[in-house]
Formats: structure tokens, sequence, C-alpha cells
């Protein structure tokens, strides 16, 4: 019996130096190797300590602006230095070329137009890598979407999905873009003859651009479209809410909830997109999901996640930009 504990407790004692030692030369000795291998390599930026990275800096740094910025009532069209503190203050200290780690994983911040044309000669667009923590980190919201793929499934992604965004299909939507928007504005006007002077415009074209949006994925009168933006724009925030230790080891361990909550949300929109998917007729051709089923060149799944990217990728850029040129406009007004 002796001899069998004695066993056990020295099985068990490997075990634990095992992943012990496995745990060290993951979260520190192999990426001080990538560090200094990069360093040696002529790319600069802020020292990290591992296994944060800079992750401290930055939430020091977005802190800092925050309590600057919410004590202000200046308004500047200079976003950059508030939206991304950290980034200003190492391109002033590295220049506009310069490596940061989130975690143990390397990211290259680049802010030079000719130098990322010089790697763009040299280095074809399906040969880029994409980072596996942001695959992992962001998998129910773009799945296998074109953001996400490589390689050679990244060509035929981009081959199916190009002529959805020819000049004369973009033209052939204006309508789909046009009652959205003229009715917001009508409903702007209403407001302001009634006399409410104020409102939240961010909301009211994120809502204007998720009609849009639904409208040209879907059809003019796919209600699923609309729910599965929202189900969509649930997830956003529930991923963006909790996964703000992207690249350190674990960090899914550290919002359990919010990232099962998310993980609910892609189920139930996977199935809102077969359904829309299983009902497609082929009488939605000028429609995204009419290109992405044509000639079967996409599996099921591979339209439900390339959904999924169009609805990611179109809105927010695009609510943004809107939203931001009209407060332009606003400082602006001459």
């Amino acid at each position: 019996m002796g001899l069998s504990e004695g066993y056990f407790r020295s099985v068990m004692v490997g075990l634990v130096l095992y992943l012990l030692l496995r745990l060290i030369l993951s979260c520190w000795i192999l990426p001080i190797l990538v560090y200094r291998k990069i360093r040696k390599n002529g790319f600069g930026g802020p020292t990290p300590r591992f296994p944060l990275g800079n992750v401290t800096e930055m939430k020091v740094d977005t802190k800092i602006i925050n309590n600057v910025a919410s004590s202000s009532l200046a308004i500047s069209h200079n976003i950059h230095p508030i939206v991304f503190p950290y980034f200003a203050r190492w391109q002033k200290s590295y220049g506009e070329v310069f490596v940061y780690w989130l975690g143990k994983e390397p990211f290259l911040y680049i802010a030079e137009p000719e130098f990322l044309k010089k790697m763009s000669s040299r280095v074809h667009g399906n040969k880029w890598g994409k980072p596996n923590v942001f695959k992992h980190d962001r998998k129910p919201m773009f799945g296998s979407g074109l953001v996400m793929v490589e390689g050679d499934d990244w060509v035929r992604h981009r081959h199916v999905i190009n002529p959805a965004f020819s000049p004369p299909t973009l033209k052939a939507m204006a309508s789909l873009i046009l009652e959205p928007a003229t009715k917001m504005l009508e409903r702007w006007t209403t407001l302001i003859n009634s006399g409410k002077l104020e409102m939240d415009v961010e909301k009211e074209i994120s809502s204007m651009t998720g009609e849009i949006i639904a409208r040209a994925t879907f059809g003019l009168r796919n209600e699923k479209g609309s729910e599965v933006f929202e189900k969509l724009r649930a997830m956003q925030f529930t991923l963006f809410n909790s996964n703000r230790y992207v690249g350190v080891p674990f960090s899914h361990w550290i919002c359990p909830k919010k990232n099962l909550e998310a993980k609910k949300l892609g189920k139930e929109i996977d199935q809102l997109l077969w359904s829309i998917i299983k009902d497609w007729d082929g009488s939605h051709h000028r429609y995204l999901v009419g290109y992405l089923m044509e000639g079967e060149k996409l599996s099921a799944r591979e339209i439900v996640d390339e959904c999924n990217t169009f609805f990611f990728g179109a809105h927010e850029t695009t609510a943004m930009a809107l939203t931001w040129t009209l407060l332009l406009l606003a400082i602006y007004p001459c």
C-alpha cells in the first residue's frame, strides 16, 4: 500500500511540475525569445511585461485620458489621442511602425503608408497571417468569415463576395439606402418641429445603418434580418465588454458568464441565418445572400459566417463615419 501511495504521489508531483514548466515556457520564456527576435530585426516598441504584455499600460493611459476628457468641454476632431492614447504616446516615442503586445501575442502597429505599400508589394494579400488569438476570441462574431480565413480560402471567399460590391450592384441598392435614410431625416424633422432640440444621433444612425444592412443582406421585407442584426449588436457589446485581456493566458476564464452569453447568442444567430438560407428561393439575387449562394462555392457554414462578417464590418464603420461627419459639420458649420 505504501509503495502504491508513494508512486501515486510521485506521478502527481511530476504532473504538477510538468504543467508548471509548460506554463512558464508558454507565458514567459517563449514570448521573451520572440520579443528578442523582433528587436533584433529592427522593430522597436514598448517593453512588454509578461504575461500581460502592454495591457496594463494601455488600461492606465485610457483611464487617465477618460478622466481628462470627462472634465473638459472642448471638442476636437483629432480623435486618435483620445480613443487610443497609448498608440499616440508610443508613436511619439517609437515612430510610425512599432510592435506592441497583448498578453503574450505581438502586434505590429503601422501608421506609415509607404511601409504598408512596400510590405504589400512583397507579400500577397492571401499570405498575410491572421492572429490566432483573435480567431479564438472573436469566433462567435466572425466564425470563418473573410476577415479570419487565410490562403486559398481567403481567395475563394473574396472571389465569391466581390461581385456583390461592384458599382452596378451598389447602384441597384440605392433604393435600399434611400428609404431608411429618408425616414430617419423625417423623424428628426418631426422631433425638431415639436420642440425637441436634442437627440442621440449615434443611436439614430446606428439604427438606420442596421436596417440598411439587413435589407442589403436579405431583402426588403425580411423581418428575420432585423432580428439577426439586434442579436449581433448584443453579441458585439457582450464580447467587447468581456474580452479586455485578449492575448493574456486563460483570459477566457476572467469573464466566463459573458463568454457563455456570447456563445449562446452565436447559436441563436446561426439558427436564424440557417432558416433564412433554407427559405431562400433564388429570387433575391441582388442581395448579398444571393451572391453567396450562387454556384455553391461556399458551404452553408461559410455563408452564415460571411453574413455575420458583413453585418459587423459594414455596420460599425459606416455608423461611426456618419456620426463623426455630422459632429465635424456641427463644429465647423461654415
